[in-house]
Formats: structure tokens, C-alpha cells, sequence
């Protein structure tokens, strides 16, 4: 039988055993220097504003009232619900729900969205858009959603996403499109 000092001795040793592992588990020696965040050898697309200048306003690129015109909402019925790299708004149109999503990757590609779109198996359709080169995905959605990307200092994107079938999602994202690409703002 052993001693109560020998068994906190023992549970003592485990716990600081335990620690140790942890410890050593989670370090990695990671190569090369930190930077800040922009800097590195990728060079900063300088031209975006100028190019198109409603592109950069992130989110705001296109105002609530003109997104909910677009896809058959009142503008007091459009909530923005995520704003980032992506941006979300969910719209009351007539015929049920609609979310709308708008992406711009600044260092994207458009051929790697194009080889994203075929990979989850999109009907793909070339198109362009104000003049750029531009391509239409279709889901297998029962709702009819319907995303277009396009190159444009980076690439940018828009989907409609219907909550219930009879809404043309394709026209609303390709107007969506339209839109971000003016180059007068």
C-alpha cells in the first residue's frame, strides 16, 4: 500500500509529466521572417480605384436600396448580415427570401474560381460583363441559385440565392454585376 505523500508525489509527477507533453506538443519552429500584413514579394494591385472605382468600397460597393431593387425587395425589408471579404444580405422579395452574397478577392484569379465552380460540378456559361471577361455558375439548386464571377483587379463575385423556386437569380446577379463593374461612379 502506498503512502498518501507517495501518491501526491506520483499524481504530482503525472500532472507536471502531462504539462510537459502539452507543451512540447503544441511548439513548432516555423522558417523565414515576419512581415506585416501587405507587405511580402505579392505586389499590391495599385490600379483597383482607378480601374473601377466602386469595387473598393468593399461592402458598400452597391447601397441596400439598390440591392433590394434589384432582387424585387422593398429596400426596408434587406438586413446585411456578414461583412467581410465576403458580404451577405439577406431581402424580402414578394416571393420569399433572398440571400445575396458578394466576394472580391484583390489577389484572386479568375481561372481558379472557374476551376472551384467545376469542381463542385456548376453548369458554367462564359459571358462578359460590361465588357470583362466573366463567367455564370448554376448550382444543382432546386431554388434556382445563381452566382457570377468576373476578372476586375482580382476577381469579384455575386450570388443570388433564392429561398423558394420562380425567382430569376441569374438576371438579378448578373444586374448585381453590371453595377459593380461601372467605371463611372
Amino acid at each position: 500500500m502506498r503512502s498518501a505523500s507517495g501518491r501526491r508525489f506520483t499524481a504530482g509527477a503525472g500532472a507536471v509529466l502531462a504539462v510537459l507533453m502539452t507543451l512540447t506538443g503544441c511548439t513548432q519552429t516555423v522558417e523565414g521572417t515576419a512581415a506585416k500584413s501587405g507587405g511580402g514579394d505579392v505586389p499590391r494591385n495599385n490600379d483597383s480605384e482607378r480601374q473601377y472605382p466602386n469595387l473598393l468600397k468593399e461592402c458598400d460597393v452597391l447601397t441596400e436600396d439598390i440591392l433590394a431593387e434589384t432582387v424585387g425587395a422593398d429596400p426596408l425589408d434587406i438586413q446585411s448580415t456578414f461583412v467581410g471579404a465576403v458580404c451577405r444580405w439577406q431581402a424580402a422579395n414578394p416571393s420569399g427570401l433572398v440571400d445575396i452574397t458578394r466576394f472580391w478577392f484583390e489577389q484572386g484569379d479568375l481561372d481558379n474560381e472557374r476551376q472551384t465552380a467545376e469542381k463542385l460540378n456548376y453548369r458554367i456559361e462564359d459571358k462578359r460583363v460590361a465588357g470583362i471577361d466573366s463567367f455564370v455558375m448554376r448550382p444543382e439548386d432546386p431554388n434556382g441559385a445563381c452566382g457570377v464571377a468576373s476578372e476586375a483587379a482580382g476577381v469579384v463575385g455575386w450570388w443570388v440565392n433564392p429561398q423558394a423556386p420562380g425567382i430569376d437569380a441569374c438576371a438579378m446577379a448578373l444586374k448585381l454585376m453590371e453595377l459593380t463593374l461601372a467605371t463611372r461612379a
